[in-house]
């Protein structure tokens, strides 16, 4: 009954999908000199007349196609019909048909004849063109800042996911280490373009676009990367003003691979990928080392002799373990090796006025933990309607199910923290609960349980899309909604040793979640071209958009379960006292105006201009409303007639744009003001309601101005290009908590008092040292360089500065938070200045602002000791291609970042000897008078102060992939019935140099993969 509701909704969806009113932009021609009849419209056949209407490959007329006429130096360029038409005194003309992204076509026409002709696109110059989810722009005349990346190439970084794909290949996009979560496959990384901008880490996401879409971070995670056709990275204002309140961290627009005309045609794409866990940063103790430092920490050594009989039992009992050959290795115990598969199945076709297209995916990934997975299951279908000249109909339709699995042990610090002289089975072969008199758990009883962690999420995505002419003016449009559903089911038994001392009807917990969704957004514009002057091509366009979103979500937990086999909310007994449900329930909406003009002069000057005006109501109602726009220009020097005849320049571009971009990634209900129930607040009418936050009716938008220069060069026939860019962002109106007089009810409400200032440089060349009929070898190289500092900040903010400083428990973590200070970086690092360990005592010396030394601690003396941000990242490439087969290596490279090194924090000083440790702890530590260490007493049991001795400069060196391919269209092929195959040998991860050396994945490890792939087209 379920699947055939869910089978009608679908259906009805995909019905109201369909006749839905949407909208696609315009492309944009590149200027040339520019000879055509004054009648616009497509005459009817006439003696004299060439005439013909270019098509790309989905059956659209495609505006600004360069015709030159063979034997002449006149060149015609199509209209927005993508119609062209010129006199003759001949029977024929041979013309010579290019467009940028297309492969060149010479063809005879003619005359009295008019034609359509169809070009087909040309994967390798598919860089030179620049999508950005409203038109299509050649790259010489655009003035904006973007990365566009092929299909091809993310596909030889692997299938894993788009997002760590995309980094190795776009300067100044950065994956934010996160070295707790490790290479866990439900664990989606968070990303930055081009820094910081904001306090809070959401609002640093880029915007994501999908075939004109805008969606969320989840679903390009889960995306699959077999239907992608390109994906281009819009970095300033001038590339991204379009999309305003939304583009101040930058936009990632992906285009799905059009659907191609003729008879039915099927592609299969599957990978079969083994994953293994990179233990290499874990240097533990042995059972022999591991007693040694717990005699030297002095576990054993009691206050008295009663004391000293007990402590004495206890270590006879360790040897005796030792001694029998007890050594268990309690890495390997919650890890196995994951075995992922995932296929892709694809079926299209169609004439020249409607296509089709379905593709069905599943996907299963396996962690290196045991029990943690994620599962993929999506579908797509695509359909298109073109009527040239006249009309253009289509509907994508997608719906994703993703099941996501999570170890029911905890942490893989539960491991590897476990003593090697204890074994997990007791004598009778039966998993041990603890050890120690219940001081130290067994994590693999608990992995034994019937506890679970499970969820599951349902995205449905529909986009329409319409494109109509009217004369010279076509009018564009289109509209898609989103549906979301998702639920999770955390499950304890009541075994667990959590619940140990509770009373039998409070033992087992179940924490279950509900969430729900609904988005809409739709644009429409109209769009008009003219060239004037001969040399002056002109394009314009207005329009306007609205967007809704809305959001239910409910948590509840519940108590008391009896079987360990029963984990269900109808077998719970009741709730924790005193707990109720907890949710949340958002609404909000949106709407913009927006114009966009482009000049291009002689094919040598461009000119972009961009306004937007957008509200939300997200903000106060004095300032719902915000403009928003960008200037851009470019100078394409090579077309300048002092360039004229040289042959080694094909590209050489000057570039600069200035914008105000938004940032509307927020809360939607911050600007009012907003109450709770308090059950602890009784009146005779019921329980009282008490402020949860201070509406501001002057809150607005968080504003990014941005500044960008840039400069493009294309040398020796396309051997060697290169790209830099410098920029600065200055984010003003930052949303931060103020404090707020006590009377009012609340402590802190939002308000727009902070600024952010990052600036940068980025830098990517390629160079084909090797090119002929079958060898190609080509090197890349990016770079980028990122700085922020904190302008103005908060009196909320300062005083959240001081209540840490104060913290004591919070001066002994093993992650310093982070002190936002005027005139400092976000991400600088802030801990007290340390003289080293103290010979005679063991003791630490701090130094003070002042110089002095001491061995009292204080969080006042805090100096900044660097950033964590690295001076330069990038990526080193290499691709060798030969005869069909190809090679190709990837290296990751970061320099230059501060880190704090919690293994020295926590497992070498600070560690508990009643758990393992790192070796150092051994080695380095002070023992005795007169030892010169790095860390303190190996005695002391504390958990040290953030000090400088922790702080470390990293450089590393990772080989992010390594592949092997093989791409034919042989004979052989064709007696299998296959129009061409592919099949591919690929590692990611296979090492990582560092020049600090700490554990990594402390909560999940990281791992390496091997993956085999075959990507077959019938």
């Amino acid at each position: 009954m379920q699947h055939e509701y869910v089978m009608r909704f679908t259906t009805l969806l995909f019905t109201a999908g369909w006749l839905t009113l949407t909208i696609q932009p315009a492309a944009v021609a590149s200027t040339y000199q520019i000879g055509r009849a004054e009648q616009q419209d497509q005459p009817h056949s006439t003696a004299g007349i060439i005439s013909a209407t270019i098509l790309d490959e989905s059956g659209e007329p495609m505006m600004g196609v360069t015709v030159q006429v063979s034997g002449s130096k006149t060149v015609y360029i199509t209209d927005a019909k993508g119609y062209f038409e010129f006199k003759t005194t001949k029977p024929s003309e041979t013309i010579r048909l290019s467009f940028i992204g297309y492969k060149a076509k010479s063809i005879t026409l003619q005359a009295g004849k008019s034609q359509r002709i169809a070009l087909d696109p040309d994967s390798e110059t598919l860089t030179d063109v620049v999508i950005t989810g409203f038109t299509k722009k050649d790259k010489k005349s655009f003035t904006g800042s973007q990365t566009t990346v092929k299909a091809k190439e993310l596909l030889s970084m692997g299938t894993k996911n788009l997002l760590e794909s995309l980094e190795a290949f776009v300067p100044g996009l950065q994956i934010v280490q996160q070295n707790n979560l490790g290479s866990d496959p439900n664990a989606r990384p968070d990303l930055n373009l081009r820094g910081r901008a904001t306090f809070s880490g959401a609002a640093n996401l880029p915007l994501f676009v999908v075939d004109g879409a805008i969606v969320d971070v989840n679903y390009i995670y889960d995306m699959d990367m077999n239907t992608i056709e390109s994906v281009t990275v819009l970095k300033d204002a001038s590339a991204s003003a379009l999309y305003g309140a939304k583009a101040a961290a930058g936009v990632i627009v992906i285009t799905t691979k059009p659907i191609e005309q003729g008879a039915i045609r099927l592609n299969y794409s599957g990978t079969l990928r083994l994953t293994t866990p990179d233990l290499s940063g874990y240097h533990l103790l042995n059972p022999e080392q591991k007693l040694r430092y717990e005699e030297l920490a002095g576990v054993y050594t009691g206050s008295d002799p009663a004391e000293q009989y007990r402590k004495d039992l206890e270590r006879d009992a360790v040897v005796r373990m030792i001694r029998s050959g007890v050594n268990t290795d309690w890495l390997s115990k919650p890890l196995r090796m994951g075995v992922s598969h995932s296929h892709s199945l694809s079926a299209e076709g169609g004439d020249q006025f409607v296509r089709y297209g379905l593709t069905l995916r599943y996907g299963n990934e396996q962690g290196v933990m045991i029990q943690s997975g994620r599962e993929r299951v999506s579908g797509s279908f695509k359909l298109s309607y073109n009527r040239p000249n006249r009309i253009f109909l289509s509907n994508n339709l997608t719906v994703n199910r993703v099941s996501s699995d999570e170890p029911n042990y905890g942490s893989f610090s539960n491991f590897s923290r476990m003593n090697p002289y204890l074994s997990p089975y007791g004598t009778d072969g039966q998993l041990v609960k603890s050890f120690r008199g219940d001081r130290v758990n067994n994590p693999l009883y608990e992995a034994k349980l019937g506890s679970y962690n499970q969820s599951q999420n349902i995205d449905l995505l529909n986009t329409s899309t319409l494109q109509a002419w009217v004369g010279d003016f076509r009018v564009d449009g289109d509209f898609s909604f989103t549906i979301r559903s998702g639920s999770g089911r955390k499950f304890r038994s009541p075994l667990s040793n959590d619940f140990r001392g509770d009373a039998l009807d409070q033992r087992g917990e179940m924490v279950e979640n509900q969430s729900k969704g609904f988005n809409y957004m739709g644009k429409l514009m109209v769009s008009y071209n003219r060239t004037f002057l001969d040399k002056l091509y002109v394009t314009s366009m207005a329009g306007a958009n609205i967007e809704s979103s809305s959001s239910d979500a409910s948590t509840y937990t519940s108590r008391g379960f009896y079987s360990d086999n029963l984990g269900h909310p109808n077998f719970a007994l009741g709730y924790r006292s005193g707990a109720r449900p907890s949710g949340s329930d958002n609404y909000s909406t949106a709407a913009g105006f927006f114009l966009n003009g482009n000049a291009i002069y002689d094919n040598r000057y461009s000119l972009d201009f961009v306004f937007r005006y957008e509200g939300s109501s997200k903000f106060g109602k004095n300032q719902r409303f915000a403009p928003f726009w960008s200037l851009g220009g470019g100078w394409n020097i090579h077309n300048e007639s002092f360039f004229k005849g040289n042959k080694n320049i094909q590209l050489l571009k000057l570039r600069a744009s200035l914008g105000y971009l938004g940032n509307m990634s927020f809360e939607p209900y911050q600007a009012y003001t907003t109450y709770d129930y308090n059950k602890n607040i009784n009146y005779l009418v019921g329980a009282g309601a008490v402020p949860r936050g201070i509406g501001n009716p002057d809150l607005k938008w968080e504003r990014t101005l941005n500044q960008n220069v840039g400069l493009d060069l294309t040398l020796f026939k396309s051997r060697w290009d290169l790209t830099f860019d410098a920029y600065r962002k200055l984010t003003d109106n930052l949303l931060l908590d103020v404090t707020k007089a006590p009377s009012i009810g609340v402590v802190t409400a939002k308000q727009n008092v902070g600024e952010v200032v990052n600036s940068g440089l980025e830098f990517s060349t390629r160079v084909v040292p090797i090119q002929n009929k079958d060898l190609q070898w080509t090197l890349a190289l990016n770079y980028s360089y990122n700085r922020n500092k904190v302008k103005k900040i908060s009196n909320a903010l300062k005083a959240l500065n001081d209540s840490y400083a104060k913290d004591t428990v919070l001066n002994r973590s093993t992650t310093p938070l982070p002190l936002y200070e005027e005139g400092q970086s976000l991400t600088a690092l802030k801990v007290v200045p340390s003289a080293g360990i103290d010979p005679a005592t063991g003791k630490e010396i701090y130094i003070k602002r002042d110089g002095s030394y001491t061995f009292d601690y204080d969080s006042n003396d805090r100096i900044v000791f660097g950033d964590t941000s690295p001076w330069a990242y990038g990526t080193l490439s290499s691709y060798l291609f030969y005869k069909g087969f190809s090679l190709n290596a990837s290296f990751g490279y970061s320099l230059g970042a501060v880190v704090y090194n919690q293994t020295l924090a926590s497992r070498v000083e600070g560690a508990d000897p009643q758990y393992n440790a790192d070796e150092r702890v051994l080695n380095d530590r002070w023992k005795k008078p007169g030892d010169v260490a790095k860390y303190k007493d190996i005695a002391n049991r504390e958990s040290p102060y953030q000090s400088s001795r922790f702080v470390q400069k990293e450089y590393y060196l990772t080989l992010r992939s390594l592949s092997l391919a093989y791409e034919t269209e042989a004979a052989w092929v064709k007696k299998l019935h296959l129009r061409r195959a592919r099949f591919e040998l690929l590692s990611n991860d296979l090492f990582y140099l560092s020049t600090v050396k700490r554990e990594r994945g402390l909560d999940y490890p990281f791992a390496r993969s091997i993956e085999l792939s075959a990507r077959l087209s019938f």
